[in-house]
Order: C-alpha cells, then sequence, then structure tokens
C-alpha cells in the first residue's frame, strides 16, 4: 500500500500448492497434531474423503495477502474468517482482496478490507479486516 489506497482497490495472492509436508511443519509449528491433517487412512475413515488443511494455516494465507499487499509500516488491527470448505494437499490457495473502506482516525489512515480464498473446488474461506498506518 504505497500510495493511499481507494475503496475498490483489489490485491492478489497465489500460493504454491499445499503439501502433505507443509502440513506436517504447521501441525509443530501450532501444536495441532489432529491426525486428520496428515493421516489419510484416519481421515477418509473419519468421513474427510482425505487429509485437509488447517483451518489456521489458510488464514495464515490471507493474512500474508493482507501484509504483503499493506506493505511496511501498516498494522494488520483486525483479522476474521469464515471457513467455507476444506483445503486439500495439491490445491493452490489464492486470496482476492479488496478495500471496502478508507478513513481518517486520531491520525491514523485506516482501511477495512475484504478477502476470499478460493482453490480450484471453490471458495475455502472469506473474511475481513482492518489495516491502519500513519498518514503521510
Amino acid at each position: 500500500m504505497n500510495a493511499r489506497p481507494a475503496v475498490g482497490d483489489r490485491f492478489t495472492l497465489v500460493k504454491d500448492p499445499v503439501t502433505t509436508v507443509q502440513l506436517v511443519m504447521y501441525a509443530g509449528a501450532s501444536g495441532d497434531f489432529n491426525r486428520i491433517h496428515y493421516d489419510l487412512p484416519y481421515a477418509q475413515e473419519a468421513g474427510l474423503g482425505g487429509v485437509i488443511a488447517h483451518g489456521m494455516l489458510t488464514m495464515g494465507f490471507a493474512a500474508q495477502a493482507v501484509t504483503d499487499w499493506a506493505g511496511p509500516g501498516a498494522v494488520v488491527r483486525d483479522l476474521s474468517a469464515r471457513f467455507l470448505i476444506p483445503v486439500r494437499p495439491g490445491d493452490r490457495v489464492t486470496v482476492e482482496g479488496r478495500v471496502d473502506e478508507v478513513r481518517e482516525e486520531e491520525g491514523r489512515l485506516v482501511v477495512a478490507v475484504g478477502f476470499e480464498a478460493a482453490t480450484a473446488a471453490g471458495r475455502v474461506a472469506a473474511g475481513s479486516g482492518i489495516v491502519v498506518r500513519p498518514t503521510r
């Protein structure tokens, strides 16, 4: 966000395909060792049709899209999402964001953003956030 953002501005992040190794690494980092995230037979027995990614990994992709767009000096003050369908190994997640509101508040620029994350299977998450930076 180098220039002053405007309502309707868009940003996009495309991630490499999710791997099972990535899911195991995320499990170690987060402490979430639920077997549905790395054990195929277990995930199939659970009725999930296979291994699924951690929802918070998908949220991390959305956070990366927002922070990459916001740039240095900006602070992501809030970020929330609803998860719609699971992300699976091999899925390429694309996060598309938009600026919904821009206002000045107490000497800061406050930007409300919305985003959707999708794979080839469809929308996997939708959410919103607030980005704050000093006015220039």
